[in-house]
Formats: structure tokens, C-alpha cells, sequence
């Protein structure tokens, strides 16, 4: 049997219906075909495309001989999804044609101009990313507000700087729930789903409409768009290594702030500050950075803990990946309808796509059982490690960071092709004031008296799943399940 497939980003007149691809491609088809139509859904990826996803089933059934598609980017624009998916295609035998592009994989070079093809619809979408890209940062660069939903307590607006009109956000009235939000989480007992709930009862509406879950708490207390970024601001973000714009001169305590980076930089758990960078932004700021950082480090603190109900099945979820196809290893809980029980079973995610045929022999159980002997031998050798209970930003920290960065722009002078023998000169005296005086400021911040909490040693064996969880992600990069044994990768 043939099948069509017709996929519809967004429903707007100058687009291509999905009325029209079918009508194309059903000139093709041979008999009656099977439809499979996903409307309103981007093309970049094929795990949110439910009907692109019945199709590959039916595949595996064995009920479809062709696939039928307008267009190749219709079907897909990564290269990867489109290798992953032919590789499927060919397994079983089906053939796939592009009906405008006049091509089909029955023929030699029919299997070549489909991947030359799905090359340039990559290309194609990577310079429209790219141009997106540039565009977004061009903006955060120079302070202004690069685009979408404002965050929470604001909403979008412009203003003139010079000659221009700049997109900005100015402050709303919900702005003073946000600074109430941030002080009852600032109470060490209260967590984001006590937030949550209080704000549910009091009737406000959540932010961009949303409900009040702890993702959404957790998202507008991270957000820096709100504080007043000031020195304690800089430090906090500069001890993470986040990339900042501006200098520490421009952390007056006016404006408010902008968090970027790969996605998940901004969530209700610790900072992801990998690839992130900082900048100031040219609307005011509300709350005190004070709060705002004594909110900051209680997330930094919480562990990752996600909302569905896969993470309370295993501590090691989101560790275990398959020794087959490399994909996350599930597992799934349910009551045997014979006697009761509550099973948990193993299954590898390549089998919805990848068609992975990995059948682990051991159990959940088993595995847990056999990790926890690793960490308890690594625990066991371990001494708990006292900490800095001090938790307010000093001038000394402060000042070391401002010779840093004012070394870091002598280098930079001396790397210049004009720079004369006399300016060498006075550079490197200004260098060797700038090192001597911060071996001082090092002796003096060593020296000083700081009140530190010894932890108490970790009993593995006694810990809840949520901390067993936290444990075994601070120490395992990946638990590599086979069909019969596992592998630990450790972090480094």
C-alpha cells in the first residue's frame, strides 16, 4: 500500500496547504493511499511529529510498499533524521518518492539526489538559523530586549535611544507578586510547589497565562530580567563562568538583567552555565539583588528533580543509556494483574524510532543493587569536605576580580602591532603592581576567618531515592545497560 505524508509548519497564506501537497502527491499514488498529516509542526526534528511517527509503525507492520511526500522537506531537513530514517526505510523495503522533485529511491540515482537534496534543505535551514542567531545576540549586546514573551512582572514595549525606537520591557503591576514569590521562597523550608499553590489560592494568573506549576515558579525566580544588577550580581555570575557583556562598571544597580545560552540555561534547577552569557538590559530593575541571590543559591542547591512520573520509577533514570543504540534506557512501572505486585521493566527509547532490538536480562533491581555497591565503596573512601558558610559578596573578592580584568586588558594592549617601547615599559610595571598587590589581597583573603560547617559523612544505604539520585548524577556521567551486564562511566 502507499502512503502520503504532508507536514504544515505554520497555516498562513503565502505557505503550502496541506490540501495541496496531497493533491500532488495523490497523482503518484497507486489504489486508495493511507494519510499521514502533521499540522502546525516544524520539520526540524521527528520525535514531535505524531502522525511522521504512526507512519514509521506502519512501516514496521509491514502494511506500507511507498511513501509519497510533496516535497524532501516536507518529510524532514536534518541530514541526521533524514540517514536515521532511510537506513529504517531501506530495512523494510519501502520506497520513498518525491513527487514535485521528480525522484524516487527505486532507482541509483534516484538514492543520490535524495541525499544531495537533503543536504542543501540542511544548508538551508542552518543559514536561517544562523541569520536568527546573529540578529538575537546583535540585540543583547547592545542592551536592548531581543524579542518574545516579556518574563514575568513586565511586558514588552520600546524606547527612544539616539534616533531610534528599541525594544525594551517596562513594569506592571504584577512585578510586586514576583518580589512576594521571591521572599516567601527565600524561607528555608519553602519550596517551589508551596509558591505554586499560594499563588494558585490568591487567583493570579500565572506567567504567559500558565499555571502555577514548579517549573514555571522556578523559571521567573531564575530569570535575572527583575534584579537590580550590582556588584554581588557580577560576582555570582562571574564565579559560575558565565560569559558577561558588560563590564563591572556597568553593574550599578539600575537595570535589570538577560540570561542566554542553550536551552536550559534558564530552569527551576541549578544554573546550566555552559555556553551562557550575561548581559544588562536598558529597563530597570525591581528587586534586590540581595533576595534575588539568596533565591538563587537556595536553586542552585535543589537538585534536578523532573515532574514526571518515569524519575520516581528509579533513581537512576536519566543515567542509563543503551549499549546498542546509545538511547536513554526507560523504566516502566506497573501492577501485574495476576497478583498485584508492582513490576518495574527495562525499555530502550531506540525502539519507538531506531527499531532497537536490546532486551536487557538484568533487573531494575539488580542494577540499582549493583550501582549502589560501586557508590558505597567510593563514599567509603571518601571525608566530607567543610564548606563556607559565608554567604555575603566582600570588597576583597570584588577587587581581586577587578585586577583580573584589568590585566587582562594590559595583555591585550601589548598584543597590539603599534605599541612603542616606552608604553612596554609602563605596562609592565603596571603589571607587576597589579600582581604584587593581588598576592596580598590572595594572603589576606586566606587568612581571614571564615566560619565553616563540616557535612555529616554520606550513608548511601540510608538515603531517600531523591537523594540516592542527586549522589549517583554527582558522581556517574552514564550507566551503559547491555543485554546482561552494565558499564559505569564515572565523571571526571
Amino acid at each position: 500500500m502507499d502512503a502520503i505524508y504532508a507536514r504544515q509548519s505554520i497555516d498562513k497564506k503565502d505557505s503550502l496547504s496541506i490540501e495541496t501537497q496531497l493533491s500532488f502527491a495523490k497523482g503518484m499514488a497507486i489504489g486508495e493511499p493511507e494519510l499521514y498529516i502533521d499540522r502546525g509542526i516544524s520539520g526540524k526534528d521527528v520525535v514531535h511529529r505524531p502522525e511522521f511517527l504512526r507512519l514509521l509503525n506502519d512501516i514496521k507492520k509491514g502494511t506500507i510498499n511507498r511513501i509519497l511526500v510533496y516535497k524532501l522537506d516536507r518529510f524532514t531537513r536534518s541530514l541526521l533524521d533524514f540517514t536515521n530514517t532511510w537506513e529504517y526505510l531501506s530495512k523494510y523495503k519501502v520506497e520513498f518518492i518525491s513527487v514535485t522533485e521528480n525522484f524516487d529511491t527505486s532507482t541509483p540515482i534516484g538514492k543520490a539526489m535524495i541525499f544531495i537534496m537533503a543536504v542543501f534543505a540542511q544548508m538551508e535551514r542552518e543559514q536561517i538559523s544562523k541569520r536568527v542567531y546573529d540578529n538575537y545576540y546583535d540585540r543583547i549586546e547592545l542592551g536592548r530586549w531581543p524579542g518574545g514573551p516579556a518574563p514575568y512582572g513586565y511586558s514588552n514595549t520600546t524606547i527612544t535611544q539616539g534616533d531610534q525606537k528599541v525594544s525594551s520591557l517596562k513594569l506592571e503591576d504584577n512585578i510586586k507578586n514576583l518580589e512576594e514569590i521571591m521572599k516567601v521562597y527565600a524561607y528555608p523550608t519553602t519550596s517551589l510547589g508551596d509558591i505554586g499553590r499560594m499563588m494558585t489560592a490568591k487567583q493570579c494568573p500565572g506567567p504567559n497565562s500558565s499555571k502555577w506549576s514548579p517549573c514555571s515558579v522556578g523559571r521567573v525566580i531564575r530569570n535575572p530580567a527583575s534584579v537590580k544588577c550590582d556588584h554581588a550580581v557580577y560576582t555570582y555570575f562571574k564565579n559560575l563562568g558565565v560569559n558577561i557583556i558588560n563590564p563591572l562598571k556597568d553593574f550599578n544597580g539600575e537595570h535589570g538583567g538577560m540570561l542566554v545560552g542553550k536551552k536550559g540555561a534558564v530552569t527551576k534547577g541549578a544554573l546550566d552555565s555552559k555556553g551562557a552569557t550575561f548581559a544588562i538590559g536598558n529597563w530597570p530593575g525591581y528587586i534586590d539583588s540581595a533576595l534575588w541571590l539568596s533565591c538563587q543559591k537556595k536553586l542552585d542547591t535543589n537538585e534536578k528533580v523532573a515532574s514526571n512520573e518515569g524519575l520516581r520509577n528509579s533513581w537512576l533514570t536519566g543515567l542509563m543509556k543503551c549499549g546498542d543504540c546509545g538511547r536513554s534506557v526507560m523504566v516502566r512501572k506497573y501492577k501485574r494483574k495476576s497478583d498485584g505486585e508492582i513490576v518495574r521493566t527495562l525499555r530502550c527509547r531506540g525502539k519507538d524510532f531506531l527499531d532497537c532490538d536490546l532486551k536487557p536480562q538484568m533487573r531494575i533491581e539488580q542494577i540499582e543493587g549493583s550501582v549502589q555497591i560501586e557508590l558505597e565503596k567510593l563514599l567509603a573512601g571518601c571525608k566530607p569536605a567543610p564548606f563556607n558558610n559565608t554567604n555575603e559578596t566582600n570588597e576583597l573578592e570584588l577587587e581581586l576580580i577587578r585586577i583580573d580584568e584589568a590585566v587582562i586588558n594590559l595583555m591585550q594592549v601589548l598584543k597590539t602591532k603599534a605599541v612603542s617601547t616606552l608604553t612596554v615599559d609602563y605596562i609592565n610595571q603596571e603589571l607587576e603592581k597589579l600582581t604584587e598587590t593581588k598576592g596580598k589581597l590572595m594572603e589576606e583573603k586566606n587568612n581571614k576567618i571564615r566560619e565553616f560547617i563540616v557535612p555529616p559523612k554520606i550513608i548511601f544505604s540510608e538515603l531517600n531515592s531523591d537523594d540516592k539520585r542527586a549522589v549517583a548524577f554527582s558522581y556517574l556521567e552514564t550507566v551503559i545497560v547491555y543485554e546482561d551486564f552494565i558499564s559505569l562511566i564515572w565523571k571526571k
